[in-house]
């Protein structure tokens, strides 16, 4: 019975942080995803600031798309 309790709790707490917080789910759940937006994040805020503004709002978008 314990077990089943664990596996129930990891699914719900799996599924909840994906459907729920998409932004969460990129941090906690696409980890993968997140490291080559953030490096591309640092060469573009490197360039000018202007710049990591309109990458955040795109690359914000494209998360959301792509986690959908």
């Amino acid at each position: 019975s314990k077990r089943k309790s664990h596996d129930e709790s990891a699914r719900i707490s799996i599924e909840i942080p994906r459907k729920g917080d998409g932004v969460a789910a990129e941090g906690d759940g696409n980890t993968a995803l997140a490291p080559p937006p953030k490096k591309k994040r640092l060469t573009r805020s490197s360039t000018g600031s202007p710049l990591l503004q309109g990458g955040d709002a795109k690359s914000a978008s494209a998360g959301g798309d792509g986690v959908t």
